[in-house]
């Protein structure tokens, strides 16, 4: 199936990510048709999609006829089947079970137009054994970040088995949502942005829990270097900027020790323990209590948009070469 032939999208799971991408295919004219076995979410859904235009609209990003498309070409199935059985791309957007979304493909195959390609939000499983097996050459890992109506990146994975032309239709379809596609060309867990925040996540756990540094303080220490810094050199051009040798020098280092590898670092743990899992319980590392978490998230997503705002030029015509 080529791009242009993709009119109408099916997206499975309405929770955390699905209403933003529901909303980025809406407001770029395409049909969506949401679905959840909670049938309570259809309404949470429209609310949050509400929320999304609203804040979008605030910063000039959305003209009145792609506000108008946002809320007018979605629509909500009481079934599975119902609503799979005209998509042209069926989003697959549910947790990470593997159990859960291997009954989820076979349901889907059931009622699924036989060239419907198949996407999966997935942030780190291989859905590649879990999919039908007739059904593996029009499915693909395509991967957004929260929240999907702002971060540009979408994690494009394939597998040997993945035809050329769903690569080529999912990553046509990205540009048209204004969205950045990376292909990786072979699956690999966690694909390449959350294997780098896990290696991140290592070393500020052990910066925590060994009393170096705290939390607001390290926050604000990457805000005033390293992620600026990024938009314009990524993470490979600052080597050529370093200096190769430099940089090898200081990766043999012997002085400078790595953290030794803890997956059940006390920062994290110890606030589990007490139920504070962040912003949806009202507190994590930062205290939330006492705030809305409807304003919490727009003022997120205020700042968010502040900040595309200033180095969209970065992804755009900002290359040093």
């Amino acid at each position: 199936m080529l791009a242009d032939e993709v009119k109408t999208i099916a997206v499975i799971g309405l929770g955390t990510m699905g209403p933003g991408i529901a909303q980025a295919f809406a407001q770029a004219g395409y049909y969506v048709t949401g679905y959840d076995v909670n049938p309570r979410a259809a309404e949470t859904c429209k609310k949050v999609i509400s929320g999304i235009v609203e804040i979008l609209k605030e910063f000039g990003r959305i003209s009145p006829s792609e506000e108008r498309a946002s809320l007018d070409n979605i629509a909500y199935a009481g079934s599975l089947g119902q609503a799979v059985q005209d998509a042209h791309i069926i989003i697959e957007a549910i947790p990470e079970n593997r159990d859960a979304k291997r009954e989820l493909y076979r349901q889907i195959d059931d009622s699924a137009p036989e060239g419907s390609l198949l996407w999966s939000n997935t942030s780190t499983l291989n859905i590649f054994d879990l999919v039908p097996p007739h059904r593996l050459g029009h499915a693909i890992i395509a991967h957004w970040f929260a929240p999907p109506h702002i971060i540009p990146l979408v994690e494009v994975v394939r597998e040997s088995g993945v035809s050329s032309e769903t690569v080529q239709t999912t990553v046509d379809i990205l540009k048209k949502l204004r969205k950045v596609p990376i292909v990786l060309k072979k699956y690999l867990p966690g694909f390449v942005i959350n294997r780098i925040q896990r290696l991140l996540g290592r070393e500020i756990f052990f910066l925590l829990d060994n009393g170096y540094i705290g939390a607001e303080a390290l926050d604000l220490a990457v805000k005033a270097s390293i992620a600026p810094r990024m938009m314009v050199l990524g993470l490979v051009q600052r080597y050529d900027f370093t200096g190769l040798d430099l940089s090898a020098s200081n990766l043999a280092d012997e002085s400078f020790f790595d953290p030794p590898i803890d997956n059940h670092p006390n920062a994290l743990h110890s606030k589990i323990k007490k139920g504070d899992l962040g912003v949806k319980t009202g507190r994590g590392f930062y205290d939330y209590s006492g705030l809305d978490i409807t304003e919490i998230l727009k003022k997120r997503d205020r700042h968010l948009l502040k900040v595309m705002d200033g180095v969209q030029f970065c992804l755009e015509k900002g290359r040093l070469v």
